[in-house]
Order: C-alpha cells, then structure tokens, then sequence
C-alpha cells in the first residue's frame, strides 16, 4: 500500500474517532444517555455507560486523544494541505451520527452541505 493510501486510511480513522467523540460529549452534556435514540440506550446499559454524563465525557476525551494520535499518523504520509481539508468529513460523520444515535433531523439545506464537503473532499484527493 503506498504512503498516500496509508495516509488517507488514518485521516478516514481520525475522521470517523472524531465523530464518534462528539457524539459521546454530546451525550456527556446531556448528563447522559437520556439523549440516545432508544436502541442505543440499551447498548449503553450493556456496556455500563449508564446514567452518569461524566463516563461519556471521560470517553469523548479519550476519543480526542486517539484522534489526535491517528490525524498524526496521517501527517507523517501526507501533506498538510490535504490532510487538513479532508478533516472536514467530521462534518458528514457527524451529520450522520447524530441522525443515527441521537435521532436529529437533519434539514434539505443541511443534507445539500453535507453533499458539498463530500464534493471537496473528492477534488482535493484527487
């Protein structure tokens, strides 16, 4: 696999670390996993990130810190100048996610911006 492929993998795992650590911080500040689209809440249960806020915070922390280790990672096999502007698909994920987990709706003119970093993030990889 070449450089530029393994850097773009590690940006793609930082991106995907990085939503999933707003998410958590989210829920965090909601003061727990009252928040979470009802499926998900017995997952939490399951894996006992339950009523506390301070769990889910001290896991979106620790998400950031993993991140930061893979977005690293990535700058090491690619230039900053596409490194930077493909961080921008946090945006998607978390777009994505928040529908998902959290149940948010997610407006026409939302949805249009998320097709548009998508679009960007296409032309600078190219």
């Amino acid at each position: 696999m070449s450089p530029r492929a393994i850097g773009l993998l590690l940006v793609l795992a930082a991106v995907a670390v990085e939503s999933f650590a707003q998410m958590a911080l989210k829920v965090g500040s909601a003061g727990g996993p009252g928040i979470l689209a009802l499926p998900f809440r017995h997952y939490a249960n399951r894996f006992g990130l339950t009523a506390s806020g301070l769990a889910w915070t001290t896991l979106g922390v620790g998400l950031y810190g993993v991140e930061i280790f893979l977005y690293t990672l990535a700058l090491h096999h690619l230039d900053v100048s596409v490194a930077f502007p493909l961080g921008s698909l946090c945006f998607v994920g978390v777009a994505l996610l928040s529908r998902v987990f959290l149940g948010e709706r997610i407006g026409r003119v939302r949805w249009i911006g998320v097709l548009l970093i998508l679009a960007g993030t296409i032309v600078i990889t190219l």
